[in-house]
């Protein structure tokens, strides 16, 4: 904490006035990358801490924070709240981050992602770009919904990549919506069996 508190302060003299702390040591030793993400341990009182002795620098805190409770936790602390990985594990994340600020109006549905997503596709596919390095980053669009392995299960799926054909990311959305309507349809005829 110290030497961060030295650091902060003297680029604070020297004009700095925005910080976006990482609240983990990184080994610079011993560690894999991977390890580096999961055992050192994540200090976030420190980065508070930092924000209340520099009160009027904008602090952000980053490292680990996955939750909108662990966000809404932070934010009581600090001026901002950065997303890595959980941002790309969850893309649709950022569409609720805007609905959270306001932006209700603004957001789009998995759907409406899909279906950018392919226009996207079909002029980048046509300039040579490889699709599978287009949807590798949307696999995590469905986190958390009870479709997303399908969904990424068609995404990831080689002999379809290797077609290089956009509208792969359509028929993987329309296969999960078959299915969800298959359940919904399944569920209604139970309820009516246990009805009848």
């Amino acid at each position: 904490y110290d030497f961060v508190f030295r650091f902060v302060d003297a680029l604070a003299r020297a004009g700095c006035a925005t910080f976006i702390v990482h609240a983990r040591n990184a080994v610079l030793k011993g560690l894999s990358p991977k390890d580096n993400r999961e055992i050192p341990r994540l200090r976030y009182a420190e980065v508070h801490r930092l924000k209340q002795a520099f009160p009027h620098l904008t602090i952000v805190i980053n490292g680990g924070i996955v939750r909108w409770e662990e966000i809404d936790e932070h934010l009581a602390h600090v001026d901002g709240v950065m997303l890595g990985r959980a941002a790309y594990n969850d893309p649709y994340l950022l569409a609720q981050a805007e609905r959270r600020l306001g932006g209700e109006s603004l957001r789009p549905t998995r759907t409406q992602v899909v279906h950018a997503m392919h226009e996207y596709a079909r002029s980048e596919t046509a300039l040579g770009t490889p699709l599978r390095a287009i949807v590798r980053h949307v696999l995590g669009l469905f986190h958390g919904e009870p479709r997303a392995r399908l969904w990424r299960q068609r995404l990831c799926d080689a002999a379809a990549l290797s077609v290089n054909d956009p509208d792969l990311l359509l028929r993987s959305l329309e296969a999960i919506v078959v299915r969800d309507e298959l359940r919904t349809v399944q569920l209604e005829q139970a309820v009516d069996s246990v009805r009848g």
